[in-house]
């Protein structure tokens, strides 16, 4: 069946042209409906300039960093994109432990402030 080109109009012609299948050896219907995990970290802010940060789980606090708990620098790497990504990592990894986490934000401190 021949069809005739001066009735189609603009938007008819690029979907004949380039219509999208979902036969594609590039497209994967099991990869489109798996869900990922989305591990967030937040700052919250407290009363009398105190912040804490928490560590969420597909919206569900799993960890929790007392900003009292941290000294100065500690605090000035997570206030980074740096210090973020390292606790993302640390969750990750499985390291729930704070004190863990701690000595890899003071590693970083000392890496990126180190005199030589």
């Amino acid at each position: 069946m021949q069809m005739n080109c001066d009735n189609i109009n603009e938007h008819d012609k690029f979907t004949m042209t380039f219509s999208l299948s979902q036969s594609n050896e590039l497209f994967d219907d099991d990869e489109a409906s798996k869900q990922h995990r989305i591990i967030n970290v937040k700052r919250v802010s407290l009363p009398r300039k105190g912040e804490n940060w928490e560590v969420l789980d597909d919206g569900r606090k799993v960890l929790i960093l007392r900003g009292v708990r941290l000294t100065k620098r500690e605090k000035s790497v997570l206030r980074t994109v740096e210090g973020i990504r390292i606790v993302i990592e640390e969750y990750k990894s499985g390291n729930k432990s704070v004190t863990k986490i701690k000595s890899k934000l003071r590693e970083h401190w000392k890496k990126c402030h180190d005199k030589v």
